[in-house]
């Protein structure tokens, strides 16, 4: 994130787009999504994901290990740029 003075000298936050729209991650350490209002689901490791560029987040989906079906989450873009910081997901471009 960067600073941008605007008109007055007031300062604001301007986002940085670190990845293009559409791109691949692997998960590789702990990462959790919740679902919904309930509780974090954790996505197992070695799990393969497409992710989709949003506004404020990204979109990632998947095929569950266990059962074949397509999964969806969705992260802030700073949660889920703290799991690529961490480890915990590898990205592709």
């Amino acid at each position: 994130m960067s600073e941008q003075t605007t008109q007055g000298n007031q300062i604001s936050a301007v986002e940085v787009q670190q990845y293009p729209e559409h791109f691949e991650a692997r998960v590789t350490g702990k990462v959790e999504h919740r679902v919904g209002d309930g509780p974090s689901e954790e996505i197992p490791v070695g799990t393969a994901m497409k992710v989709d560029t949003a506004i404020a987040s990204y979109v990632l989906s998947w095929l569950d290990p266990k059962d074949q079906q397509p999964e969806t989450a969705y992260l802030a873009k700073r949660e889920f740029e703290h799991y690529v910081e961490v480890g915990a997901l590898e990205v592709s471009v």
